[in-house]
């Protein structure tokens, strides 16, 4: 109801119409800067904002008003805060725009320069861009302002605030003197600010003349070194709050600088003296609060504000390290401190996240193997928090970040990778696609096929871990193993069936593809599979599945794949039963089982045995009949000489007799009408009779054999029980396949035609299959 409401008001803003806009816009021109209409002003002003923000096209506003709304912002007229800032805002869905519809006082340049009236409009310069030289013409004001030292608070800090944003939005307009400006600036606002907190303001005491008292450290005894953002007062002093909000952008000013500096081709001597002053200055300043964070505070809250400065100090270092790398020696034993120290206090994991990109970056240059802090954090970490949401979602963007290295220099993906993809069946909705970029760098050649299990196995892992955080909270005992379990919980009590669950919540790779009776214990975890997360799990399987495959197909070897064959022979039938979950899964075997055969025909044969005890079994139809259709058109048509050399008569005789068999048996079954089992009979048949047929065809000795069973099905077809339209088309089929097979010349060429029939040779040369046939039907006629 709500939200039908919501969707009505904003279709009738869409539509309003332009002299009901400009009535608002009369009104508000009228009202603003009366003192007793502000209500009436306000109500006017959220109006026209949300026309602006539901129209599809720009509304036209007059330009008096437009040069109102530029005025309300750069006055920022405290009596009429709430005004200004919603002015802002309706700025903010025009803009950009003409010079000319802004006014004459919007640009700096113009004759009224007023430091505090441009600093207000900051914001909007932003917003409007370079459009007519904006920045271009803001920029030399901006940084006289900040230079001088001689602004107000205020002006000083919106300068900054506004540069720092000019880096990150538009560094090329940042050029040298500007970077030297703000760095030195910053330098100065982060060693020298005040240790003397401000006196209360809102008490005033002539008589009273003591000096004001010295900020505290976090742990309550007063200050003896330079003020951080980790000194704790009652009030600060304007040069204070400068400190704050010079270290809280210090990292988008490092990060944004530097890679503006890397598009200069002398980017390292340029690093070296722009940086200088700010990269020293700045290394004093993050030892200081690492310093400090060693401390314990006197308030449990200011516990929270030591690990985000401890976070951004590791961040900002790291950064530093990579402007200047003469620093990295030194920096790197703060660092290694500060790891020591997080061993031992892991109730702050996300702490270890930059310290080990840290590692990553910079332990080359000092020799550093980073082996111990990754087996701390992706096994001992991850496993206990990989519920925390913040914590997954770091993890996950630290790999991401880090993929190549990752991959490429360590073995961290491939061998806990059991313990990556818990994130994923614990948020499948929400890191699916992170997931679809990782997975790659999770399989080597010794671990695609457990990845391949696992995935297969995911909505499996869900419950367990739900099983397992529910088992936590109860505190459940393990019981007997005679007692025989009932639902999943209880299976998981149970002695029996707890290796189970502890083997798809492993940690490590290695220990093994799969498990035995994984069918029973699909079953016990039955009255889980209605469960949405397990059910969102299931749904993100087949995606991933897919891109595992396209993985091994391109860069597999055929041995790998030759192994893999099997896998799926057994994988097809041990699948959770989700309902839509086994179908989709399927789906993607058997479009795959083709791919993988056809780049490697040879497989075939060395599989050959795995592959008909498959064949050979009409219970391996029922619910897998595409997968096995697929297997069947694989066998007929790629079982040949000209594919592998091997496949000899013999070769091709024993798959013969196979499908042979298969056929006689499907047929009887069919006729029989026993057809409970399998969902589409005819459509398999057909399928055997063609590959029988191709298979004779390349061995003519098989030719009337494979004329009598196709005789007999057709015979048996006839007074089965399926529909006519069916029973017409399975009929039909086999007789045209005898008439084939009556002709063994034609036959060959017209089951197996040459792989170059891709190529469109066939329809260009005399020889070919069309024209062969055209000249038979123009001899025969």
């Amino acid at each position: 109801m709500a939200l039908s409401m919501i969707e009505s008001l904003f279709s009738q803003a869409s539509y309003t119409s332009q002299e009901e806009i400009d009535r608002i816009c009369q009104g508000v021109l009228e009202n603003l800067y009366a003192p007793d209409k502000t209500n009436e002003c306000m109500n006017q002003l959220r109006q026209l904002y949300f026309i602006l923000q539901a129209s599809h096209t720009e509304p036209c506003l007059p330009r008096n008003m437009i040069s109102t709304l530029v005025n309300m912002v750069s006055s920022m007229d405290h009596d009429k805060t709430k005004e200004c800032l919603l002015c802002e805002q309706i700025l903010a869905e025009l803009l950009p725009r003409e010079q000319e519809d802004l006014g004459s006082d919007f640009y700096p340049s113009s004759n009224y320069q007023n430091a505090t009236s441009s600093a207000n409009c900051f914001p909007l310069y932003l917003m409007q861009g370079n459009k007519k030289f904006c920045l271009a013409d803001v920029i030399p004001h901006a940084v006289r302002w900040l230079s001088s030292g001689k602004e107000d608070f205020n002006v000083q800090r919106q300068t900054f605030c506004f540069l720092v944003s000019l880096q990150v939005l538009h560094n090329r307009l940042v050029n040298e003197e500007t970077m030297k400006t703000v760095n030195s600036t910053a330098s100065d606002w982060l060693m020298n600010a005040s240790l003397y907190q401000l006196p209360n303001p809102y008490t005033i005491n002539p008589f009273k003349k003591d000096q004001a008292p010295v900020v505290n450290e976090v742990d309550g005894t007063p200050s003896r070194n330079f003020f951080t953002v980790l000194n704790i007062g009652q009030y600060y002093t304007n040069d204070q709050f400068l400190n704050i909000y010079s270290f809280s952008m210090l990292y988008k000013w490092l990060y944004h600088s530097q890679t503006s500096t890397e598009e200069a081709s002398d980017m390292a001597s340029k690093s070296a003296h722009v940086f200088k002053s700010l990269v020293d200055k700045s290394i004093d300043y993050c030892f200081r609060i690492l310093d400090q964070c060693e401390r314990k505070p006197k308030v449990p809250s200011d516990i929270e504000l030591q690990n985000c400065c401890l976070l951004e100090v590791v961040n900002v270092l790291d950064m530093i390290c990579k402007i200047e790398p003469g620093h990295v020696a030194r920096v790197f034993q703060e660092v290694r401190r500060l790891y020591q120290r997080l061993m031992h206090e892991l109730d702050k994991p996300r702490l270890l996240i930059p310290v080990l990109q840290f590692f990553l970056n910079h332990g080359k240059s000092v020799e550093h193997d980073p082996q111990e802090a990754y087996t701390l954090f992706f096994h001992k970490l991850l496993t206990q928090c990989y519920l925390d949401p913040a914590f997954s979602f770091d993890t996950i963007t630290f790999i991401k970040d880090n993929l190549e290295t990752l991959c490429h220099n360590t073995n961290v993906l491939s061998t806990y990778f059991p313990n990556i993809l818990k994130m994923l069946a614990w948020n499948p909705r929400s890191y699916l696609a992170d997931f679809e970029e990782i997975l790659p760098a999770l399989m080597s050649p010794n671990t695609a096929i457990e990845v391949f299990h696992m995935l297969l196995d995911l909505p499996c892992v869900t419950v367990a871990l739900e099983i397992t955080e529910r088992c936590k909270k109860s505190e459940v005992q393990t019981l007997s193993t005679e007692a025989e379990p009932t639902s999943s919980l209880s299976a998981f009590q149970s002695a029996l069936y707890r290796p189970m669950f502890n083997f798809f919540t492993r940690v490590e790779g290695g220990h093994g593809d799969t498990i035995n009776r994984l069918s029973l214990f699909h079953n016990i975890l039955g009255d889980m599979n209605q469960h949405p997360r397990v059910l969102v799990c299931s749904q993100v399987v087949p995606v991933l599945l897919r891109i595992w495959f396209d993985v091994v197909l391109d860069d597999a070897s055929s041995d790998f794949l030759s192994h893999l064959i099997p896998v799926l022979l057994e994988r097809t039938a041990f699948l959770y039963n989700i309902p839509g979950y086994q179908g989709d899964v399927r789906k993607v075997l058997a479009e795959n089982v083709v791919h993988l055969l056809k780049k490697y025909p040879e497989i075939l044969y060395d599989q050959a045995s795995e592959i008909k005890d498959f064949l050979i079994s009409p219970r391996n139809i029922s619910g897998r009949e595409e997968f096995f259709a697929n297997l069947v058109w694989c066998v007929g048509e790629l079982c040949s000489v000209r594919h592998d050399n091997r496949c000899t008569a013999e070769t091709i005789t024993r798959f013969f007799d196979t499908l042979e068999v298969l056929t006689y048996e499907l047929s009887g079954m069919s006729s029989a009408n026993l057809k409970e089992e399998i969902s589409n009979p005819s459509k398999i048949i057909c399928m055997l009779m063609s590959s029988i047929s191709k298979l004779a065809s390349k061995c003519q000795d098989l030719i009337p054999r494979s004329i009598l069973l196709l005789t007999k099905v057709a015979k048996q077809q006839q007074t089965s029980f399926l529909d006519t339209e069916i029973k017409d088309a399975v009929v039909g089929r086999a007789q045209e396949l005898i008439n084939l097979l009556k002709l063994p010349n034609f036959a060959n060429v017209v089951l197996n035609p040459d792989d170059e029939i891709e190529t469109g040779r066939w329809h260009r040369d005399n020889t070919s299959l069309p024209i062969t046939l055209r000249c038979v039907q123009h001899i025969l006629s």
